[in-house]
């Protein structure tokens, strides 16, 4: 397993879209879980649902000028644009993929920090957006220390100018993934598309559900979930040494009984770390990726499970 962690990798797992005309902002928030008016200087999170309260994408969202950019994992994007189209009728909204890709990177941790002050660049904290010497800086939420995994601490995604020649080479997109695990947050592919309510896989206790805005596709499904009490279904991460990693909607199992399904899986060395989703006397108990198999071994979250609306931070 290594042990010196990467302080820059590559995003190159990301599509970055830029959503523009007169009706962009309002047409997105009725159309997401976290609130996309009044952005201004910050970035979120926020999840695109069915009317049934399933998640058919997670994105990260923030202003540019006048215009909504999100960032999503590029394989979910062909299905988002097709389903959110659908649903333009008359307002003045074009979605528009930018390609070529800018160039995007992760700064991860005190190394990351590093890296970035080499740039001549200053690190947002989790939710704020800034521009500095053309860069575009976002500020996601932070990542559990997990050794071989994560260093921890600060992450932050990094749109570099067109034609920024870096001084380093960043690391494989793999550790990309493996940091989001680590932070505890989810991503939607298209194997887990529909399979997931936020709260099951602990979006809104990274920021990707408002509580307050007003009304989007499948809100009185999630809002209910947490206004009757603490789910009983939730996200954790644990790691075990695999040849391969478990694919994204794979069943998991406590007591040789399925219980969830994997949310995201990064392979580095030999051992994996998953996000998976399972029930919580599952994950209390263990869970294993086959009936008899090994017991994952539970790495912490960097937040506590929680009803946001009863205990807010």
């Amino acid at each position: 397993m290594q042990t010196t962690l990467p302080g820059v990798v590559r995003a190159s797992g990301i599509t970055i879209i830029r959503v523009s005309g007169e009706d962009a902002v309002k047409f997105l928030h009725g159309q997401m879980s976290q609130a996309i008016e009044g952005l201004g200087d910050r970035t979120v999170l926020a999840g695109y649902c069915s009317p049934k309260g399933r998640l058919l994408a997670v994105m990260r969202a923030w202003m540019d000028g006048a215009d909504v950019m999100l960032a999503l994992p590029r394989p979910i994007v062909e299905g988002f644009l097709k389903r959110i189209r659908m649903y333009v009728l008359r307002a003045k909204v074009v979605f528009t993929p930018l390609e070529p890709a800018p160039q995007a990177v992760l700064f991860l941790g005190a190394a990351g920090e590093a890296a970035a002050a080499s740039l001549g660049l200053t690190l947002p904290a989790p939710g704020e957006r800034k521009s500095e010497n053309g860069w575009t800086l976002l500020g996601l939420p932070a990542a559990q220390a997990i050794e071989g995994f994560s260093a921890g601490g600060s992450r932050t995604l990094a749109i570099a100018p067109e034609g920024t020649a870096l001084p380093f080479e960043p690391a494989d997109d793999a550790w990309r993934a493996a940091s989001s695990i680590a932070a505890g947050v989810p991503q939607v592919l298209p194997e887990t598309r529909e399979k997931f309510v936020p709260q099951h896989v602990n979006l809104e206790l990274v920021g990707g559900v408002s509580f307050r805005k007003g009304c989007y596709p499948g809100q009185e499904v999630i809002s209910r979930v947490e206004h009757i009490g603490e789910t009983n279904r939730r996200a954790a991460v644990g790691r075990i040494a695999v040849a391969e990693a478990p694919l994204p909607g794979a069943p998991v199992y406590a007591k040789g009984e399925e219980s969830g399904s994997v949310v995201l899986a990064a392979k580095i060395g030999d051992e994996a770390l998953v996000l998976y989703s399972a029930t919580l006397d599952a994950i209390e108990a263990g869970v294993s990726l086959t009936p008899d198999g090994a017991v994952l071994t539970r790495e912490p979250l960097p937040y506590r499970y929680r009803n946001v609306l009863k205990e807010p931070e």
